[in-house]
């Protein structure tokens, strides 16, 4: 999905889209976005985009683009430019690794999302690490679990 649409592309319609949502921000020096981070949909066949937008100050916000046609699904302002925009992966499998010593045949990391208690945000994707014995999701907040629930939760 992600390679049907250059970096160009996609970081040319998120910031016309952030800057249309957020106006205040056009005066913000040097503006841009990506690299983006494809998102794999757990719960549906679908899957879609999210950009980072930043300046020399940092990250100012995210963008959700439709991964079928680049149609913006939502847009969130950043207010703490110091914020990061997803864990590395890196921290990631060594998460996993610390957590769950006694697993072992740890795959690639792939940054996915269900509507669940773990991730109620489409903006805060999870990690989904394959393993030998299922797979693990690892949040933005640096949780392990090794099940999601079902629906929404807060």
């Amino acid at each position: 999905m992600a390679g049907i649409f250059s970096q160009e592309e996609v970081s040319r319609k998120a910031i016309e889209a952030f800057l249309k949502r957020y106006p205040h921000l056009s005066s913000s020096i040097g503006l841009y976005a990506g690299p983006f981070a494809s998102i794999e949909r757990l719960d549906s066949p679908d899957a879609y985009l999210l950009v980072p937008i930043r300046d020399a100050s940092g990250l100012r916000g995210i963008i959700q683009l439709n991964g079928k046609g680049l149609a913006i699904d939502s847009c969130a302002e950043i207010r703490d430019p110091e914020s990061t925009f997803l864990i590395p992966e890196k921290t990631v499998l060594n998460l996993v690794k610390t957590s769950l010593p006694n697993r072992h045949g740890w795959g690639k990391p792939f940054l996915a999302w269900k509507p669940c208690r773990e991730s109620y945000d489409s903006m805060r994707p999870l990690w989904v690490v394959p393993q030998t014995e299922g797979q693990v999701y690892v949040t933005q907040n640096c949780d392990v679990f090794e099940e999601l629930t079902t629906g929404k939760g807060g």
